[in-house]
């Protein structure tokens, strides 16, 4: 999906919570990020919460 440009960004998180990473697609529907292997899979479950980035802001 990184090859695509559809995932953004990903990650895990570091304190051993319940929500292990997270991951940000570049999408138009919540059914093209539900294609993530690893979803498909049943390796990771999916919890989406549509988001709003400021136009032109970047990741580095």
């Amino acid at each position: 999906m990184a090859a695509d440009g559809k995932l953004t960004l990903a990650g895990p998180f570091l304190d051993n919570g319940d929500v292990r990473g997270i991951f940000i697609f570049n999408v138009n529907t919540i059914e093209e990020a539900e294609v993530d292997p690893a979803v498909k899979a049943g390796r990771l479950i999916m919890e989406s919460h549509p988001w709003y980035g400021q136009k032109g802001a970047k990741f580095k």
